[in-house]
Parts: C-alpha cells; structure tokens; sequence
C-alpha cells in the first residue's frame, strides 16, 4: 500500500513540475530576454479581473475583438508546446480539423515557437500565459485543450472535432459545405 502512495505522490510531483516547466518555458520564448525580470528586482505583479465573456460551444469564449482576417480569410491560431501533453492530445484534431479548411482560413501554427507572440499577448486578460491556447478569427478563443469535453478519450475528440467545425463554419460563412452541412444546427448556436 506504501508503495502504491510513494507511487501516486511522485506522478502528482512529475506533472506539477512539467506543469511550471512548461508555463515557464513558453512564457519565456513568448515574451523574450528584454521582458524577463532579474530575482533581484522587487516587482509587484498586476492582476486585472477577467472579463466575463460569454461561452459557446466547447468552452470558447466569445471575445469583444473583431473578427480578423488575411487575405479575405479568418485567421486561426494555435498556441502549444511539445512538452505540454494537452498541446499535445490537441495538435492532430486542430490540424485535421483545420486541414478541411484550408482554402477557408489562414492557419498559424505556433507549436514550440512564439512566431505569433504579439497575437498571444493581446489576449492576456483571458490567459495568463498558458497553453493550449486557441484563436479562432480573432473572436473566439480557449485556454486548454478539449480533453475533458467528453465522459471518454473517444467522445472528447469527437466533441473537440465538431467544436472547432462548428465555429470554424460560422467564421467562413458555411464554407465548405460539404463539410457545414453536417454541423448546421451546431453553427446557428454561435454569436
């Protein structure tokens, strides 16, 4: 039984300490050297309230931004880390998903990179510096991954899958269709 609890108490320090590892590690390739504080500097932290947008479908919240666009089409980004195992469960459905897009949207993948930093830092006021971390036309966003969108692994990814259509389908106006057709319902729910 000892063991067993010796065995539970070092995976609970494993994953805390990936956790900060990895918060840290994306924090510091997001912001740069010029914005890392020296330990010896006293400095107060700045804590704003979060502002209480609405939820939709798979927990993306509904910002006050605007949609944006390149090229006549709805930016989406993906924030995430190889060293994040929720980046990680999330990588292959965002690029599945956004795969059926692609003529639709302009996809940036900012996956072990802060190529997209200064987008990334414009949503501070909903996250903090963690990731996953998806923004989809600039009006939709979502710290975390949709792992826990469903009772199993298999119902998460389906429910993560029509999530992500769903909006996707509202930014591009119902293009493709083939591929809106199966989430019509699902779409006339977005703001």
């Amino acid at each position: 039984m000892k063991k067993y609890f010796v065995l539970v108490i070092l995976v609970i320090a494993a994953g805390a300490a990936g956790f900060f590892w990895t918060k840290n590690n994306w924090q510091s390739k997001i912001l740069g050297e010029k914005d890392k504080v020296d330990s010896t500097d006293q400095v107060q932290p700045t804590i704003k309230p979060a502002p209480n947008f609405p939820t939709i479908i798979g927990n993306f919240l509904v910002t006050d931004k605007e949609v944006c666009l390149e090229n006549d089409k709805p930016i989406v980004y993906f924030f995430g880390s190889s060293s994040c195992p929720h980046c990680v469960w999330e990588k292959p459905i965002v690029q599945k998903v956004f795969g059926e897009f692609k003529n639709e949207i302009s996809y940036h993948e900012n996956f072990d990179n802060g190529a997209d930093s200064e987008v990334f830092n414009q949503y501070s006021d909903i996250n903090p510096g963690y990731v996953p971390f998806l923004v989809l036309g600039c009006k939709y966003a979502r710290v975390g991954a949709g792992e826990q969108l469903g009772a199993t692994d298999e119902e998460s990814q389906k429910l993560e899958k029509e999530a992500l259509t769903s909006i996707l389908c509202k930014l591009t106006d119902g293009k493709p269709e083939n591929i809106c057709r199966q989430v019509k319902d699902k779409m006339e729910e977005i703001k």
